[in-house]
């Protein structure tokens, strides 16, 4: 397992703000709960362009101090650091991911394995806006509702299926158990940015999930609903002014004006050649 100097574990855990008293499931709940309300998914470094380094104090600098964002690749393993040091036995796979239907996509996501009173969970904090808010129970095909959420649980030996059926059928990813190294992580990560073909390097997703609403930025649209009451308002976004007041009031990102302009210009001309 990779690790963090302690004061950076220590500056993320302050940044989180969980109380003291927690421990075992509990605190890893909150941990999720929190970090998905405090640090926002994005594509933005992925769709500018730059290769983003893995390396622990890279990511944690970009991710954390920064405020820059990111996607899975370095938010669940900031996560998993963080489980590790507070003595957690953890450890991260990979999964395919199949909200576009297909089953034959290749492993492109990671989350992490959490193994506790045995009993083993899956812990994801970046999966964007349908990332599940809480730990999942995979010993078992379950069914259980987290939120407005009502997801399905289908485990088959070291794969596990993992579903939205309400209010919306989805079928979010599938994952395997199996041994994952760092360098399993890179290879995915290197063609989940760098690739041209690649859904982060062609659109701006941004998303943040506090208290039951759900913020999304899906390239010149924003959205946020309640997953309480279903609640759902969406604008369109017209200029990199409105989009930089976006990222910093309702995702809490702090992304430069070229870095903004650069990335606006890209999705606008994606968007209308796609017309």
């Amino acid at each position: 397992m990779t690790t963090l100097p302690s004061d950076h574990i220590a500056d993320y855990l302050l940044q989180l703000g969980l109380p003291d008293n927690l421990s075992g499931l509990e605190l890893v709940s909150q941990l999720q709960i929190r970090h998905l309300a405090e640090f926002s998914f994005s594509s933005i470094n992925a769709l500018y362009g730059d290769f983003l380094s893995l390396e622990e104090t890279d990511v944690f600098t970009r991710v954390i101090t920064n405020r820059q964002g990111g996607y899975c690749f370095e938010h669940n393993k900031i996560a998993c650091m963080a489980l590790a040091h507070l003595g957690f036995k953890v450890r991260p796979v990979l999964a395919r991911v199949m909200v576009n239907g297909l089953d034959t996509n290749p492993r492109t996501h990671r989350m992490t394995l959490l193994t506790i009173a045995g009993r083993d969970y899956l812990i994801d904090v970046g999966f964007g806006v349908k990332t599940p808010i809480l730990p999942l129970p995979i010993n078992h095909n379950n069914s259980l509702e987290q939120g407005g959420n009502q997801y399905q649980i289908e485990r088959k030996g070291q794969a596990v299926k993992v579903s939205i059926q309400a209010p919306e059928q989805i079928d979010l990813y599938e994952v395997d158990l199996g041994i994952v190294y760092e360098g399993d992580c890179d290879v995915a990560h290197f063609y989940s940015h760098q690739h041209p073909e690649a859904g982060f390097v062609n659109n701006l997703v941004v998303s943040r999930i506090d208290r039951g609403q759900r913020h999304l930025i899906r390239n010149l649209h924003y959205l946020v609903w309640n997953e309480h009451t279903g609640e759902h308002t969406q604008c369109d976004i017209t200029g990199t002014q409105q989009l930089q007041g976006l990222l910093q009031a309702h995702f809490r990102l702090q992304v430069s004006m070229p870095v903004i302009e650069k990335t606006f210009a890209k999705v606008y001309e994606r968007v209308n050649q796609q017309r």
